[in-house]
C-alpha cells in the first residue's frame, strides 16, 4: 500500500509541475499594448447631403494590432453617433456595418436610416462622429478597441407624407392626425388648410413621431428653427399653411373662399361660401358649402377676390385625376361644369391630401 501511495504522489507532483510550466509559457493578451484601428476615409469634415447624394460612401481604416500571433480573425464594426454625445458615445452609438475587412461601402440610405435611428434632426446638417470598433468576442469587452472619432457633416432626410401642427387651437395635441399638412409627392413640400378661431393663436410644427422634432420661428421671419419660438397667427380665419423643408421656410396665408363663374354671377363677381364649422368641430378639417341657384355654365373656387398669388388663389377641376370631383392641388385647374339650371348644394372640401368638390342638386 505504501508503494502505491508513493506512486500516486509522484504522478501528482509530475502533473502539477507540468501544469505550472504550461502556465509560465502561456502568453496573456495585454490590451494596453494593442494598437486600435484608425479611420482614414472619408476625409474628416466632409459634407454629405444624403437627399442629393447618389451611390455609396467609402469607409476605410487601418488594421487593429493586438501584438499577438495565431489570433482569430479580428472583426470590425462601423459605428456612428451624434457628435455632441462624445461622452458616453458607446451608449448612444448605432452599428452601421460589421465585417472582417478594413473597408466598407455604405449606401446613403443606410447612413440616412442610421442618422434617424440616433435621433439626429432631419433636413438640417448635423455633426456625426464615426468610429471603428475592433473585437474578437462581443460577449466580453476584454478585446474591444475603438478608433478615434472621425467627424462628418450630414444632412439626413425622410420621405415624410405629413407634418403635424400643434397649437393653442388644438390644445397642443401633436397626436391629432387630422390637424396635419400633407406632402402627396413626399418631396418635403407640405400644404394644408387649418381654421384658427381665436386671435393670436400659437402653433409649432412637428415632424416624425409625435413631438419628435419641433420647429418654430425665433425671429418671426418665416424661417424655421428647431425648438424655436411659438409662431403667432394674429387674425382668426382659415389659413392655407405651407412648409418647405428644403428651404426651411413656412407660410400662413389667410383665405376667404367664394364661387365665381358663368354658372353663378359671372366671372367678375365672387359669391361667398360658408365655412362648415360643424364639420371642423367633428373632424378638424376645413370644408366650405353653399346652396344656391346656378345656371348652365362653369365655375371655379376663388379665394380673396383675386385669381393668382400673392393676393388670391383659385381652384378648378383636375382633369388628370383618376377620380371624379378632384380639385387641382396648390390651386388653378380647369373650369367646373354645371350641366343645367337648378338649385345646388356645392361643397369645397379642403381636408387633404386630395382636395375635392361635390355638386348635389336640391
Amino acid at each position: 500500500m505504501k508503494k502505491i501511495a508513493f506512486l500516486f504522489s509522484l504522478i501528482a507532483v509530475i502533473f502539477l509541475t507540468a501544469a505550472c510550466e504550461k502556465d509560465e509559457d502561456k502568453t496573456v493578451l495585454d490590451i494596453g499594448q494593442a494598437t486600435p484601428p484608425a479611420l482614414v476615409s472619408p476625409e474628416a469634415g466632409t459634407t454629405f447631403d444624403l437627399e442629393e447624394f447618389e451611390g455609396e460612401i467609402a469607409f476605410e481604416w487601418t488594421e487593429a494590432d493586438y501584438k499577438m500571433e495565431d489570433l482569430p480573425n479580428v472583426r470590425y464594426r462601423l459605428i456612428a453617433y451624434v457628435a455632441d454625445l462624445e461622452e458616453g458615445f458607446i451608449e448612444h452609438s448605432v452599428v452601421i456595418h460589421e465585417t472582417t475587412s478594413t473597408s466598407a461601402m455604405i449606401s446613403a440610405d443606410r447612413i440616412n436610416q442610421s442618422v434617424f435611428q440616433m435621433g439626429a434632426t432631419p433636413f438640417q446638417f448635423e455633426d456625426i462622429s464615426f468610429r471603428i470598433m475592433s473585437f474578437f468576442n462581443l460577449a466580453s469587452d476584454a478585446t474591444w478597441l475603438y478608433s478615434d472619432p472621425l467627424g462628418l457633416s450630414i444632412r439626413s432626410f425622410e420621405l415624410f407624407t405629413f407634418a403635424r401642427v400643434g397649437g393653442t387651437y388644438n390644445d397642443w395635441d401633436y397626436d391629432n392626425e387630422n390637424t396635419v399638412l400633407y406632402s402627396p409627392e413626399a418631396d418635403n413640400q407640405f400644404e394644408g388648410y387649418l381654421y384658427f378661431e381665436d386671435p393670436n393663436t400659437e402653433v409649432l410644427f412637428s415632424m416624425g413621431e409625435s413631438g419628435a422634432f419641433i420647429f418654430g420661428d425665433n425671429d418671426g421671419d418665416g424661417t424655421l428653427d428647431q425648438d424655436g419660438d411659438h409662431i403667432v397667427i394674429a387674425e382668426p380665419g382659415v389659413y392655407r399653411t405651407n412648409i418647405d423643408f428644403d428651404a426651411m421656410t413656412y407660410e400662413f396665408y389667410r383665405t376667404d373662399w367664394a364661387l365665381i363663374g358663368s354658372a353663378a354671377e359671372g366671372w367678375n363677381t365672387d359669391v361667398p361660401m360658408e365655412l362648415d364649422l360643424e364639420f371642423w368641430e367633428e373632424n378638424w378639417k376645413v370644408r366650405y358649402t353653399i346652396t344656391r341657384e346656378m345656371v348652365e355654365g362653369h365655375f371655379k373656387f376663388r379665394a380673396n377676390g383675386a385669381w393668382d398669388p400673392p393676393d388670391g388663389i383659385n381652384m378648378g377641376l383636375d382633369e388628370d385625376a383618376e377620380e371624379e370631383g378632384v380639385l387641382m392641388y396648390f390651386g388653378f385647374g380647369n373650369d367646373i361644369p354645371i350641366e343645367e339650371d337648378g338649385v345646388y348644394t356645392i361643397i369645397q372640401n379642403l381636408s387633404g391630401p386630395v382636395y375635392r368638390y361635390e355638386i348635389h342638386p336640391e
